[in-house]
């Protein structure tokens, strides 16, 4: 099956153009990572993961092969899923449909080609999730634990904002073991110390960039992104009010937001009236205002530190939570819903998944109306529950975790949700 899987997407990658190497706007950032010191990997905006995977193919074969491998990885994470929902009692056919749904995900159809961490990071996972159904199973073992560790951590420091894994590593771990044992505490327990084990080499990689750049950081990289939210919830008045190294940050900001404003940029317009309209203008102008606003205010302090620069622009975010608390809550609460919003429409607009809505809600309303009888309630078997499990607590979580930075939709969306398409065709097929 993992052989069918793979062959079958290289022929339709090959078939559909994406095979070809597409650079975006963040290509050039992981191509240029150096790997000179430990230094210059502790100031870049970038973990060394994807560089790494990079690196490997610029010294082999060509960098132009990315796609290839990408294409690769993620066949190969599709494959492994579909066999493990078959070893847990799923039907080849069910399975099968599960692992395709997963494979023609719109990430893998938007950036299985882009030089960029999305299509590669999704595809870890994916494989995370394969290998917690193992680590869970009626038999499971420290291998497998350990196996899931080194998967989790591989798809955190390809894309940090899968940090996510952490704590779902322990829900999802939790409820697939109560699938079988029935027993919280037990299955808590031994879940949690997953999540524990999770957070070890992450800690590690942490103490590292302490020691040698003195920031206890994943990265130097991603307060900006809230930044470009945070600054948008308040005037420049109030950014101007903020007090201490925040208001030499605030200053800063409504200094640069001027300088765009006067260079000819302008951020987006409310497209609606109302709380949509201005939950969308934030959106919309999120990517302008972090990085031709907060950055370059990040950077007008003349020490040319990038480790101190993303430090301010901690500082600012931490008094503007303080201050206005209630004004951020809203906004993640509402970035959560757009978010799911972006998912639902995301999945109805990719033109295989319509197709496949379509047909399932013409089948089911023939089969209630002229079989007389009405559709079937949901598979209760260990492979159905855990699928379920997979699915909706993933996209609960990695929506929830993105949510609290930035805005919850495309590529961040995409992500999210890998897993749905697939329990939801599955439970269309056995209707």
């Amino acid at each position: 099956m993992l052989v069918g899987f793979v062959v079958a997407g290289v022929v339709v990658a090959a078939f559909t153009g994406r095979l070809e190497m597409h650079l975006v706007a963040d290509s050039a950032s992981y191509l240029d990572y150096s790997f000179a010191s430990l230094d210059a990997m502790s100031r870049s905006i970038r973990t060394p993961g994807y560089p790494l995977w990079l690196a490997f193919w610029q010294t082999t074969i060509g960098v132009e092969w990315v796609p290839t491998g990408q294409v690769i990885v993620h066949a190969i994470a599709c494959g492994w899923f579909a066999i493990e929902l078959r070893r847990l009692g799923m039907n080849t056919t069910s399975a099968v449909i599960a692992g395709v749904a997963v494979g023609i995900g719109c990430t893998a159809m938007d950036n299985i080609n882009c030089i960029s961490t999305d299509a590669l990071a999704a595809s870890a996972g994916v494989m995370v999730a394969c290998s917690l159904l193992r680590c869970c199973g009626s038999t499971p073992s420290v291998r497998w634990t350990f196996v899931t560790v080194t998967l989790a951590t591989v798809a955190i420091m390809l894309r940090p904002a899968y940090l996510f894994l952490i704590p779902w590593l322990f829900v999802a771990g939790t409820l697939l073991r109560m699938i079988r044992l029935g027993d919280f505490r037990t299955s808590a327990l031994k879940s949690l110390t997953l999540s524990v084990m999770t957070v070890v080499p992450l800690v590690a990689w942490m103490l590292i960039r302490l020691w040698v750049v003195s920031d206890f950081a994943v990265l130097p990289f991603g307060h900006q992104n809230l930044a470009g939210v945070l600054v948008q919830l308040l005037s420049d008045e109030e950014l101007n009010q903020l007090s201490g190294e925040a208001g030499e940050m605030g200053r800063a900001t409504v200094e640069a937001k001027q300088s765009f404003l006067d260079g000819g940029g302008r951020f987006a317009e409310p497209s609606y009236g109302g709380e949509r309209g201005e939950t969308m203008r934030i959106d919309q102008s999120w990517d302008k205002m972090t990085y031709f606003v907060v950055v370059p205010a990040s950077k007008s302090f003349g020490d040319n530190d990038r480790v101190a620069a993303h430090q301010r622009v901690a500082t600012m975010n931490k008094a503007i939570v303080r201050a206005y608390p209630v004004r951020y809550a809203i906004w993640i609460a509402k970035n959560i819903r757009r978010g799911a919003w972006a998912i639902s429409a995301d999945i109805v607009m990719h033109p295989v998944f319509l197709v496949a809505i379509v047909l399932a809600m013409g089948w089911a309303v023939y089969h209630a109306t002229v079989s007389g009888t009405a559709c079937d309630s949901l598979d209760p078997t260990i492979a159905m529950r855990s699928l379920a499990v997979i699915a909706v607590t993933y996209v609960v979580m990695n929506l929830g975790f993105v949510s609290l930075t930035s805005p919850a939709i495309g590529r961040f969306s995409d992500a999210a949700a890998i897993f749905l398409p697939a329990w939801l065709a599955v439970m269309a097929k056995r209707r």
